[in-house]
């Protein structure tokens, strides 16, 4: 039950009736503050000048309609010009029942759209490093919620396994042989070394691009075991946090290699290309260089090799052609922004991408040490992901040790990895993504205040209160009923899932379902602290408390999955 929706849909229909625009949208909002006030009605005050009411009288006669509904328990609109209800506790039971009795939390599936999110995107040939990490889980939230919520979900890892990187990497592996490359770091650096001051370096690179785009053997095959050498390692990081991209989601640069002599064609002929100096250019009026002038923007060079622009906008004619998409979602760092709006801008005008595809860029920040410096190693290296991950396992495996002494190895081993990477994902996932924000191992493992380990906690406390329940009773007989305001306001808790499933569907912002788990169980803290369950006599009230209990974890489980992050049974 989306209680906001629903208020928003009621409200509007009655403030048209009195005079406000169509297109006026009441903004509702929770209280948190006063239990006599379940939510609030603002922006009838902006209307001040167009229509004879004052702002005060209109919330007068709004009020006086919405009375009409069995659904409020009171209502008052002070002179402020705003309009505070109160919800009936009957009205909240039905709701709460039907969502208890639902698989799917009686959230309505909405038409079914084609959804592409292009998340985690790593260059091959190199080590996953810390950077990698919001690309992949924001990716993978949106991924989860998304399928969730009925739409075919298409996840696309655009892996980096084009380009000059590698025209230097097959320069370097041709005059000199290795017998393993597994160590990416030290091999690219010594490559790249020599790209910087070697000229003869430099002119063998820029034709082995040349070569590798043109499908010469010798370089496809040198390219493909440094492909999949790095693409082996980066499935064991997959794994490790609990991310849902298989080798089936890859579509990296090079699968759209055959599309790029015809994309320049296309665009010549459509004069949206011209030729200038041998490369072929792009003239944006709506974006000016420094000089104010029209931008220009690459698409093929002198020499006939192609550009990242080039690849892309195959890419989106694919995605929209081919994979017939209703939305693209593009996780990249915001400093990506300026390219994906200029080849969303040439697509467009190519017709390339129809008119229902929405192209979204769902930006984020960047990790930061205490000294809001990018997040590295004491020496300046940056930090593998991998070595992260393993880092915090294993601090999960000694706060584990520490609280209990007679697990099994291979029970600790789990729980640790799922405490440890739920750690590292849920402290990245609770900061709003367009905002950096700084690395804290103190905070990570908490088992207080917004963690993983606190939310994993309430989760095992509340399967614990259920599995102690030694009562044989048929939970049909009763339902879920308010007894108190403890109750209460769980319950209003519980019935805003909904809202924040929809919200994080939209703006893809999984901070607010992190806020909410955290919110949910300190309600369930609160009432369980002060309204007994298992000890209460009476038997309806016992099996309602029960049955809350129940769809609590339920709810904890789901939105914990939500985020890609497993539960435990044992803290």
């Amino acid at each position: 039950m989306n209680i906001q929706i629903f208020l928003t849909k009621k409200i509007k229909k009655i403030c048209i009736k009195y005079g406000t625009p169509k297109n006026f949208d009441p903004i509702i909002r929770k209280n948190t503050k006063n239990n006599e006030i379940d939510y609030q009605i603002n922006g009838i005050i902006k209307f001040k000048k167009k229509m004879l009411l004052s702002p005060h009288e209109l919330s007068i006669k709004i009020s006086n309609h919405m009375k009409k509904y069995n659904m409020f328990k009171k209502i008052f609109a002070p002179k402020q010009g705003f309009i505070n209800i109160k919800l009936r506790n009957n009205w909240l039971c039905k709701y709460i029942n039907k969502m208890y009795n639902s698989k799917n939390f009686n959230i309505p599936i909405k038409k079914k759209k084609i959804v592409i999110i292009d998340y985690s995107s790593p260059n091959m040939a190199k080590e996953m490093h810390v950077g990698h990490l919001r690309s992949t889980i924001l990716g993978d939230v949106t991924a989860r919620v998304m399928k969730f919520l009925g739409n075919k979900v298409i996840r696309q890892n655009h892996i980096g396994d084009w380009g000059t990187q590698f025209g230097i990497l097959i320069t370097q592996l041709k005059l000199k042989s290795y017998k393993s490359i597994d160590n990416f770091e030290k091999f690219y650096k010594k490559a790249y070394s020599l790209y910087k001051k070697d000229q003869n370096f430099i002119k063998e690179t820029k034709k082995n691009v040349v070569k590798l785009q043109n499908k010469d053997k010798k370089c496809i095959k040198i390219w493909s075991k440094l492909v999949k050498l790095t693409i082996k390692k980066n499935n064991l990081i997959y794994k490790k946090l609990n991310v849902l991209l298989k080798n089936s989601d890859i579509r990296g640069e090079s699968f759209y290699n055959y599309m790029l002599p015809e994309i320049i064609s296309d665009l010549k002929n459509k004069k949206i290309a011209v030729n200038y100096n041998g490369s072929v250019i792009v003239y944006l009026k709506e974006f000016k260089n420094r000089l104010g002038k029209n931008m220009g923007v690459i698409i093929q060079k002198k020499d006939g090799a192609f550009l990242y622009t080039t690849i892309d906008l195959a890419c989106i004619k694919y995605r929209c052609n081919v994979l017939k998409a209703d939305r693209i979602i593009y996780y990249t760092d915001s400093r990506q922004k300026q390219h994906l709006l200029q080849v969303w801008n040439i697509a467009k005008k190519a017709k390339y991408v129809t008119e229902k595809t929405s192209l979204e860029h769902h930006s984020f920040g960047m990790i930061l040490c205490k000294n809001n410096k990018p997040f590295k190693t004491r020496e300046g290296k940056t930090i593998k992901l991998i070595d992260l991950l393993n880092k915090s396992i294993l601090k999960a495996k000694k706060l584990i040790n520490k609280k209990n002494k007679n697990i099994s190895e291979n029970k600790i081993k789990k729980i640790s990895e799922n405490i440890g990477i739920g750690a590292i994902k849920y402290f990245d996932l609770s900061k709003n993504r367009m905002s950096d924000y700084q690395f804290d191992w103190k905070q990570i493992l908490s088992l207080n205040g917004n963690t993983a380990p606190y939310i994993q906690y309430a989760y095992t406390r509340i399967q614990s209160i259920i599995k102690n329940n030694k009562s044989d009773f048929n939970t049909n007989l009763y339902h879920i009923k308010i007894f108190t305001n403890f109750e209460r306001q769980l319950i209003l808790t519980i019935l805003q899932f909904e809202e924040i499933i929809f919200i994080l569907e939209k703006n893809g912002t999984p901070h607010l379902m992190c806020n909410y788990l955290y919110d949910i169980a300190g309600k369930f803290s609160n009432f369980y602290e002060n309204c007994p369950v298992l000890s209460v006599k009476e038997q309806h009230i016992k099996i309602s408390r029960i049955k809350l209990s129940i769809l609590t974890a339920r709810i904890i489980k789901q939105g914990l999955y939500l985020l890609g992050i497993n539960t435990v049974k044992i803290m």
